[in-house]
């Protein structure tokens, strides 16, 4: 019996950690059935019953046949866990907009697929629910007496992961993302120095609006 050939795909670009094939988070490894049959790579199946992978594992590359959001939720958190800042989208369209609103809510940079404005607005209401998520998940933490990193550690890392995204994904050209970032970063830190709640959407966007009026302040004086 032929093997159906996987078209959507979430590459890496050569950049992070790993590309080991079943280096995956242990939440991941809880929530699915393996094998290595049916398919090249490493089969994810939600049900032990069930013939047909969530997706494979090629090590450099996942695949999917279809578009389903969980499946490519959970493609996602493989890329990030494996420290992919970089992934290629392929395939059918409806695929890369959700990889693409997916890994860039997680601080990854999508190629392959080309947002509209609307895309843009779904990405910032996903990346503000991460980051409420977050967020209660600390303070879940806090609760039962866990102890919480205070010097950035995760908690700074991925929100400057999430402001990074929404920053390229509003500002077109390399110099004044760099410049943005750069005060993002001074402005998180001192937020964790003193250990205020974190809100990174409108940290990225604070700073986005104060370059927009310094430039047009610039262009008016001159």
């Amino acid at each position: 019996m032929p093997v159906e050939m996987d078209r959507n795909q979430i590459d890496s670009e050569g950049r992070g950690r790993s590309v080991s094939k079943g280096d995956v988070p242990d939440l991941l490894r809880r929530r699915y059935f393996t094998d290595e049959r049916g398919g090249p790579g490493l089969g994810f199946y939600a049900d032990a019953r069930i013939q047909t992978a969530a997706f494979r594992d090629l090590g450099a590359r996942l695949v999917t046949p279809r578009s389903d959001p969980n499946a490519i939720r959970d493609m996602a958190a493989v890329a990030q866990h494996r420290g992919w800042t970089v992934v290629v989208l392929h395939g059918e369209k409806d695929f890369r907009r959700e990889a693409w609103l997916t890994a860039s809510a997680l601080g990854l940079e999508a190629r392959g697929y080309q947002p509209t404005e609307r895309d843009r607005q779904e990405l910032e209401r996903r990346q503000a629910a991460l980051v409420r998520k977050t967020a209660r998940a600390a303070e879940a933490g806090h609760e039962r007496g866990d102890r919480e990193p205070r010097d950035g550690g995760a908690a700074g890392q991925g929100s400057m992961r999430i402001v990074e995204a929404v920053v390229r994904a509003r500002i077109g050209d390399r110099p004044s993302q760099d410049r943005i970032l750069s005060a993002a970063r001074e402005r998180l830190a001192s937020w964790l120095e003193k250990g205020a709640r974190l809100q990174p959407v409108e940290v990225a966007r604070s700073h986005v609006q104060q370059d927009s009026l310094r430039s047009r302040e610039r262009q008016r004086s001159r």
